[in-house]
């Protein structure tokens, strides 16, 4: 199976709020813990809801590709809901995608969306690897 790396680095200066992501093809990804007024960097569970959220998008097109289903635009809003576990502690509770979804052509109906949903929601690898239950509620 393939492995995936990254680096991650922090250093002690002026404004130790913020770490960077350091990405194989030598980008990077400034993250904080908590924007306090940094718009322009992201949060560790916004990259969690990124991260559930694009292996759906890609999984989502792969099984309208078989059904020979060609999709135009997907557009999707994203929640995450932060809540207590048994033993107190916080974690992503609940994760609701909220896809929308255009095709080109043949227009699948609502059972056949739903049911692409459902394949592309158990193939996506992210979404079976956390504890977090995961909705999808389509749009459209």
């Amino acid at each position: 199976m393939p492995q995936h790396s990254m680096h991650l680095s922090w250093t002690a200066h002026g404004d130790q709020g913020h770490y960077l992501w350091h990405l194989p093809d030598g980008n990077e990804v400034r993250v904080v813990d908590g924007h306090n007024g940094h718009q322009e960097f992201m949060e560790p569970e916004e990259a969690f809801l990124a991260a559930i959220a694009s292996c759906h998008l890609l999984s989502f097109l792969t099984e309208s590709a078989r059904e020979g289903l060609s999709v135009a635009s997907y557009d999707d809003d994203p929640l995450a809901v932060l809540g207590q576990n048994d033993q107190a502690r916080i974690f992503v509770k609940q994760v609701t995608l909220q896809p929308l979804v255009t095709f080109n052509g043949k227009q699948p109906d609502a059972g056949t969306i739903q049911a692409l949903h459902q394949r592309a929601h158990e193939k996506c690898f992210i979404a079976q690897s956390v504890k977090s239950e995961v909705i999808i509620e389509p749009r459209g």
